[in-house]
């Protein structure tokens, strides 16, 4: 057996049922030199330990990431919930800071988590912030910069938001939800009827924070996200509202660094 084989072949054994450590293939155990029961320590029990380290460091790296969720709904059902979707959802590249991508989707169809509607957007709203946290720096667009385009091409261009930047849209208030879970002491009661909310994560420093946008502004931001060129991106924002004012938008962006530079763009 290579190596590369082994090492796949562990890694869907970890992941498989824990029945499946009772018994495990004789070939994985020949290419340890290990043979079941064996020795001071029989391999299933050092298999057990491995996935129990694998699995805890995993379900404490999801504690670390969304810890609104774990004030919503507890320690243990979280626990419960990250096991369940580590369990699917393996990481697939080296950096485990980044690890998550695809959890609000399992929430969404995890039964317990049902009555609680709000939550896999709170988990999208924290797996940005993340991601945020974590992007690699990269070099913003400057108002100078942009006078340089020439206007019969400023159409045609496209601007790419920076690494840093996320959109997550959400029909519950998701900040005030936040805020509430967070908070040293709730007070009162937390309302879930104040109104929908689209917000744009970045890092203007070494922290990520969330801001409220406005509807045309979301749009605008998305649909530039969405590779459209700047003229269709207006276009597309103007038929939906047609006061949007592209210049004050234009100001405010370049002022949050929002639009990576254009050289990043090629």
């Amino acid at each position: 057996m290579q190596l590369n084989e082994f090492q796949n072949r562990f890694k869907e054994l970890m992941l498989d049922h824990p029945k499946a450590l009772e018994n495990p293939p004789e070939d994985l155990a020949a290419f340890c030199d290990v043979k079941t029961g064996g020795g001071n320590i029989n391999l299933p029990t050092r298999l057990k330990v491995y996935r129990n380290n694998i699995v805890g460091t995993l379900t404490d790296l999801m504690l670390t990431t969304f810890p609104v969720m774990e004030k919503l709904v507890g320690k243990d059902f979280l626990e419960g919930m990250s096991r369940s979707f580590i369990l699917e959802n393996p990481p697939n590249q080296g950096c485990l800071s980044l690890y998550g991508d695809g959890f609000a989707e399992f929430v969404e169809e995890f039964e317990l988590a049902k009555s609680l509607p709000y939550l896999p957007d709170i988990a999208r709203l924290e797996l940005a912030l993340n991601k945020a946290y974590y992007a690699q720096d990269d070099t913003a667009l400057t108002a100078e910069e942009l006078s340089n385009v020439a206007p019969e091409e400023l159409e045609d261009l496209q601007l790419s938001l920076r690494d840093s930047v996320h959109l997550v849209s959400s029909r519950y208030p998701l900040t005030a939800i936040r805020d509430f879970c967070m908070a040293e002491t709730q007070d009162g009661k937390l309302d879930l009827d104040q109104g929908s909310e689209k917000l744009i994560i970045y890092r203007p420093q070494l922290e990520s924070v969330t801001a409220l946008l406005e509807s045309g502004e979301y749009l605008m931001l998305n649909n530039l996200a969405n590779e459209q060129t700047l003229g269709k991106a207006v276009e597309n924002v103007m038929n939906v509202q047609d006061d949007f004012d592209f210049q004050v938008f234009l100001q405010k962006h370049l002022a949050l660094e929002t639009f990576k530079a254009l050289a990043s763009n090629t």
